[in-house]
């Protein structure tokens, strides 16, 4: 992964000790393809959960009724595991679409 001033420009913001240049054109572009990138994400984790693909007592070891709240550490652990590494994918996608802006 590109350090923090080689990510920033791909992005288009160049940062230096004594200005911060933006190029709205790439900019935009950048959030853009995140939006579409996280609107497209949130809409499948929402159809497999509402298809009851993704079970989140099952998942997350967390189970919530009126009266208890029910936490399996274990499970708890492996979910935050696991969703570390699909943060570092995320963060993955996020450089990927940065390179593909600095192409254009």
């Amino acid at each position: 992964m590109p350090d923090k001033k080689e990510l920033f420009k791909k992005i288009g913001l160049n940062v230096s000790d004594d200005n911060i240049n933006i190029d709205l054109g790439k900019t935009k572009d950048f959030f853009n393809s995140l939006q579409d990138t996280l609107q497209e994400k949130a809409e499948t984790i929402e159809k497999n959960i509402s298809e009851g693909k993704i079970d989140l007592e099952d998942n997350m070891g967390i189970k919530v009724d009126g009266e208890h709240i029910d936490i399996d550490l274990k499970k708890t652990k492996n979910f935050i595991e696991e969703f570390g590494e699909k943060i570092e994918h995320f963060l993955g996608e996020i450089d990927h679409v940065a390179s593909k802006l600095d192409k254009k």
